[in-house]
């Protein structure tokens, strides 16, 4: 080869290498590739390793198999990245066929060894247990070793690791289960079309529009008295409270547990059998929740995953069928600071949570893709710097004015309208330290589903200095007038009043105090609380109702519309608040007493009471449901007890030996109406006792 060709042949390598980066660096300049454009850069210069350029591609462009590749920026660490996408059970099926025809010969039909390879049950695997490593051991082989390279299609390879996984690398659970793993799915648009449910329990409060209303009515007035403990379910938690709200779908039942020991079980809705259970472990600087007990109120399903929050801020997703992760993203950079205490809310191809602060900091509502975990949007509770609503903070103060977004929100699938409260402003009792309203503490926030940009908001307690935090359950309503159908929001506020709101705009209607109130002369025609003169601060103290634990708090409420009653659990107490702002308050009476009210939805004005005797203590009380059988079912300390919903007239109780802190719902499995209700660590469902003959 002459010089000329040597010359030439040089410089073909050199713009051969040069060209890809180049490119990559255009692509950079386009904002939606930009973060794609800098994980291929990472890989070409080898920062990356153990994948190849045409799989990094693979997982990039959008659809089934792509992945949250972003993190390797982050991270460069494929092998905590990339997840297994397909764990259906389809796939879990099709991989066992793809196992007996591949590996049984070498590993044992049923996993357990055999004279070619080893026991895929019991034990762990010498090149990694993670999704990303089985990917590689199967498709590139083991040197020298009897395992060799596998040429599966991609999505082969996949379905093959899921049944691994499936037949359980830890406990080997047999393959009979695996292939027999049950088939979850849940479409978006079939929860956005279930105004009420029935059969099964899709969303933390029964629907997007959160009425917690069943129409089942197979229990009625008639034959509540006959209710008896049908099964039972005790979990292993030792700290913190169960608050968790199930989700029930064909028959299978799937809460949680709260961390340190953070579980996810799927139970069959029936008898109560344990079909799967998944931990994770917070790290033990996570932030806790709230008060600092661990605390989480449930998952949220969609498609063929669950989803839930964790003490230290992540989003998890799971396979329905099985259990496995599939993604885990973390909503803040300080897990120290921020926590999940809410069941997430998913619709469309979104999952979106909200977060507790610890001490100060920012909350903020976050969306994250369904499939992928790639986040979508986020809303920050606090306006920053340059946008409406910051001049409301003095000073700083915005900067750990907390705000926080910890309970679920509702959905109005129709106008893609996204629905969340946010709590109150930081410090608690100080208002001097953080002079204005304090937006968007204490308020309603209406958001684009999809994007989520702001609507419209309502603040309730502008300035708040007793803690009431706008932590309640949204609760929408569709209302036939001669002029058409008015779209109301309902709202019983922790401040004391029952609010009526239009959805579209969030406009004010209306608002009714529903307990004792001493804090304001009223609400005015805008729905801002009128403060009253006379309330002045003063170190020995000043009594207000109701007191910091509010006239009701995240506890949930029911709205039966073919009564036109809405439903909600109140205490009825004062305090003494303190000049300093630095003081907790103390009981104003040293008896108090909770109680259910049943409040006019037109009006707010009370219809009946369901009062609970007096106490001195534990000024909490549970959550209610209300059902087509004509029945309130709610909880008092152990107390788990059913009422008339017109009248409020007694029916029903069973002592349950703990504190209830988690709310009933209701759904139907095998023919038959059960009613679930979490007492300390036990899950209780109730039904109807069975004849003979197996009728009622």
């Amino acid at each position: 080869m002459n010089k000329a060709a040597h010359w030439y042949r040089n410089k073909l390598v050199v713009f051969a290498a040069v060209l890809p980066i180049a490119l990559v660096g255009a692509i950079a300049a386009i904002p939606p590739l930009r973060w794609r454009a800098e994980v291929l850069i990472l890989q070409l210069t080898g920062k990356i390793p153990a994948i190849e350029t045409r799989e990094l591609l693979r997982f990039m462009i959008p659809g089934p198999e792509q992945q949250p590749v972003a993190r390797l920026i982050e991270t460069r660490n494929p092998f905590a990245v990339l997840r297994n996408l397909h764990v259906a059970r389809e796939d879990i099926q099709a991989g066992a066929k793809i196992y007996q025809a591949e590996c049984a010969v070498c590993h044992g039909p049923d996993g357990s060894g055999g004279p070619g390879g080893p026991s895929l049950t019991g034990r762990t695997f010498k090149n990694g247990e993670s999704d990303w490593a089985i990917y590689r051991t199967i498709r590139l082989g083991v040197p020298g070793t009897a395992m060799q390279k596998h040429p599966l299609a991609p999505v082969h390879l996949w379905q093959l690791i899921a049944f691994i996984h499936a037949i359980d690398i830890q406990r080997g659970i047999p393959i009979s289960s695996a292939e027999t793993a049950p088939i979850v799915e849940v479409p978006s648009a079939e929860i956005a079309a279930t105004d009420e449910p029935a059969e099964d329990w899709l969303t933390y409060a029964g629907s997007y529009r959160s009425t917690r209303h069943s129409l089942l009515r197979e229990i009625s007035t008639h034959n509540v008295a006959q209710l008896a403990l049908r099964w039972q379910y005790q979990s292993d938690v030792t700290a913190g409270k169960i608050e968790a709200s199930p989700i029930v779908r064909h028959g299978i039942l799937f809460t949680t547990v709260p961390q340190p020991l953070g579980r996810v079980m799927a139970l069959d809705a029936a008898t109560g059998k344990l079909i799967w259970s998944q931990q994770y472990a917070a790290p033990a600087n996570a932030a806790g929740g709230e008060f600092g007990a661990p605390v989480n109120r449930g998952v949220a399903i969609l498609d063929d995953k669950i989803y839930m929050g964790t003490s230290d801020a992540h989003l998890i997703a799971m396979s329905a069928a099985t259990g496995k992760q599939i993604w885990n993203v973390g909503t803040s950079n300080d897990p120290t600071r921020y926590y999940i205490s809410a069941a997430p809310l998913a619709y469309g191809d979104l999952v979106v949570i909200g977060v507790g602060t610890k001490g100060g900091g920012v909350a903020y509502i976050v969306a994250y893709d369904a499939k992928t975990g790639g986040e979508r949007w986020r809303f920050m509770a606090i306006p920053g710097p340059g946008e409406r609503g910051h001049e409301t903070w003095s000073g700083d103060s915005w900067k750990e004015g907390g705000a926080p977004t910890w309970l679920t929100g509702s959905y109005d699938a129709k106008s893609d309208t996204l629905i969340w409260g946010i709590g109150n402003p930081k410090p608690d009792y100080n208002p001097s330290a953080r002079a204005g309203d304090n937006l968007y503490s204490d308020s309603v926030v209406a958001l684009q589903g999809t994007t989520g940009k702001l609507k419209w908001y309502f603040q309730f307690t502008p300035a708040d200095e007793r803690d009431w935090d706008s932590n309640q359950t949204p609760v929408l309503v569709d209302r036939p007038t001669p002029e058409g159908t008015e779209k109301q929001l309902l709202w019983a506020n922790r401040n004391g009043f029952f609010y009526i709101l239009d959805r579209d705009s969030g406009k004010f209607q209306r608002a009714t105090p529903f307990v004792q109130q001493t804090w304001t002369d009223g609400i005015d025609s805008n729905g801002r609380p009128m403060q009253r003169a006379d309330l002045s601060r003063h170190k020995e103290g000043y009594v207000v109702f109701p007191g910091n634990e509010g006239g009701t708090n995240w506890w949930t409420p029911s709205l039966d519309f073919s009564l036109n009653l809405f439903f909600v659990p109140v205490v009825e107490q004062g305090m003494v608040f303190y000049s300093s702002g630095d003081d907790w308050p103390t009981p104003a009476n040293r008896t108090f007493y909770t109680a259910v009210r049943a409040l006019d939805a037109r009006t707010g004005i009370q219809v009946w009471e369901y009062k609970h005797s007096p106490r001195a203590e534990k000024n909490e009380t549970g959550g209610v449901l209300t059902t087509a059988g004509g029945l309130l079912f709610g909880s008092d300390l152990g107390v788990f007890f059913a009422l008339d919903s017109r009248t409020g007239k007694y029916l029903w109780s069973v002592e349950t030996g703990s504190t209830i802190n988690a709310p009933p719902i209701t759904y139907s499995a095998n023919g038959d109406q059960f009613v679930v209700i979490t007492s300390g660590r036990n899950t209780m469902a109730f039904a109807l006792p069975k004849s003979v003959d197996g009728v009622h």
